[in-house]
């Protein structure tokens, strides 16, 4: 799955991001996220980073908007879907919670 950034940026690299590739997390993405940190929204960040190829401090570069397709992104993948990420609402916390 794909999401074409609404608004596009240039990570830390240089490199210009437009859209992201997502890739379905495993368990052992959760594990490690539980390893990560013992905070929601740091668990979260860190499932958002290995689905998408994203380092930790370029997620922070991403608009609310793109922000929430990707949240969007992993809701459906929490319930077994992989339908459009620009889909869907509520707190990225709920998402989290869901999946963990």
């Amino acid at each position: 799955m794909n999401i074409t950034l609404q608004h596009p940026f240039t990570n830390a690299a240089g490199q210009r991001i437009e859209t992201l590739t997502i890739k379905r997390l495993k368990r052992g993405d959760l594990k490690a996220a539980h390893r990560h940190s013992k905070e929601d929204a740091e668990q979260e960040d860190f499932l958002f980073a290995r689905m998408t190829g994203l380092l930790l401090e370029d997620l922070d570069l991403l608009d609310i908007a793109d922000s929430k397709a990707l949240t969007d992104a992993f809701r459906d993948m929490v319930v077994g879907g992989e339908s459009s990420a620009s889909t869907g609402s509520g707190s990225a916390d709920s998402a989290t919670d869901t999946a963990l």
